[in-house]
């Protein structure tokens, strides 16, 4: 039934379409004119009924294809701005130890680190930089921050820089303020231990330690550390005291090497 029906629909648009198509021509009517008009307009309401169901396909197709394009562009412009950013942070890293070679007179390059010591109970960074540099064992770094360590080997184009965090590193320190003199000590950790220093002097957190030079290794006045931890530790004559070094090695990319 639904079939017949449909049929009747059919044959009435194309009634409908010849006795439209008669009455705009005026004319008599001619057979072949008049199934053409009818083909036509056959084919102008099939086009109308595929296009209503194509169109919204074809928009969701063209609207997701832009939606890569965008989500394509804008990932391209965030890789681009973070190297941007990136490339900023080096500068002005690099802009400070520039900094540090205008005013330090014992400056011999600028070095990077390229690696960290394979040894995962030392301290150590590996410098790309070495003797062809200027670079010799003993020689002192530092950053912006302060010191971070000294120079425990070199070669022609590397070197390595055993950090001031090292159990085996040491060097001779005193109070900004009261100059009262200690030895600071690496413990394999953030924090070094400042040794030596007697109960009766007054020690207090936020306290800030610099080089002294009279280990005849490091050049005087270089900033170390702050306190962060004062004990007094049963009958010892010592107090204990833990310092927390200005430079986050965890943190270094460039370094300063200076000289004694």
């Amino acid at each position: 039934m639904p079939k017949k029906r449909l049929l009747l629909f059919l044959f009435l648009i194309i009634l409908s379409i010849g006795v439209m198509t008669y009455q705009n021509n005026r004319v008599h009517l001619r057979p072949f004119q008049f199934f053409s008009n009818v083909l036509d307009g056959v084919h102008a309401i099939v086009n109308s009924i595929t296009d209503s169901f194509t169109s919204p396909l074809k928009r969701m197709l063209i609207r997701e294809e832009e939606n890569v394009q965008l989500k394509t562009a804008i990932d391209k412009l965030m890789r681009e701005q973070q190297r941007m950013h990136e490339v900023f942070l080096e500068n002005k890293r690099l802009r400070e130890l520039l900094s540090l070679k205008e005013k330090e007179h014992r400056y011999v390059t600028a070095a990077r680190v390229i690696a960290r010591g394979a040894d995962i109970w030392s301290n150590t960074l590996v410098l790309d930089k070495g003797l062809f540099s200027g670079i010799m064992k003993d020689m002192t770094a530092i950053t912006q921050n302060g010191l971070v360590g000294k120079i425990s080997e070199a070669s022609s184009s590397y070197s390595h820089l055993l950090l001031l965090t090292d159990i085996n590193f040491s060097a001779a320190v005193r109070f900004q303020e009261s100059r009262k003199e200690g030895i600071i000590s690496g413990t394999g950790f953030r924090k070094c231990q400042l040794k030596y220093i007697p109960y009766e002097e007054e020690v207090k957190k936020g306290d800030i330690l610099i080089t002294s030079g009279l280990d005849s290794l490091f050049p005087s006045g270089i900033p170390v550390g702050y306190v962060s931890i004062v004990e007094k530790k049963g009958t010892g004559i010592f107090q204990y005291i833990e310092v927390t070094p200005f430079e986050d090695n965890t943190k270094t990319e460039e370094v300063a090497i200076i000289k004694r």
